[in-house]
């Protein structure tokens, strides 16, 4: 399987209030790894490893600048990471447009935004990982939908 940034449609309470605040369809950020799992950060779990079982309201995207090995640092990045907490202070900067002090917690545009770019390629110029909410990542020019979704 292709690795790929998986943005989500949450329709639940806290992904309605990210999508609106962001003002994006998008409410959740993971990597899908080549085994089909994904690694994520999630509020009450932080950074973890899941298998989906539903994969409905997620559009995947690819990043055609990144070369097999490039994904296996991004990804590698990401699973070093397993166990952190969820940075809830962080999103809520998302509402409160206070900045976000620098802390060992995550949050899950964060995590893949700073996966990617310890791979070497920032997908947003001038952007820290901290400020980039689900929506963001979907404005990169290096990402592309895949069409036919996870099998395509």
């Amino acid at each position: 399987m292709r690795p790929a940034v998986l943005l989500f449609k949450g329709r639940g309470l806290i992904s309605t209030a990210i999508r609106w605040q962001s003002r994006s369809i998008y409410s959740h950020a993971a990597l899908l790894m080549r085994d089909g799992r994904i690694v994520e950060s999630w509020q009450g779990a932080g950074v973890r490893t899941k298998t989906l079982t539903d994969w409905s309201d997620i559009d995947v995207f690819d990043v055609a600048m990144l070369t097999d090995l490039e994904w296996d640092l991004a990804i590698d990045y990401a699973l070093d990471l397993v166990g952190r907490g969820y940075d809830y202070k962080a999103v809520l900067r998302f509402v409160s447009r206070r900045p976000a002090a620098d802390n060992d917690r995550w949050f899950c545009s964060e995590l893949v935004f700073a996966a990617i770019e310890s791979a070497g390629l920032p997908l947003l110029a001038r952007t820290s990982a901290a400020a980039v909410s689900p929506g963001m990542l979907a404005l990169s020019p290096y990402l592309t939908q895949r069409e036919g979704g996870i099998r395509g």
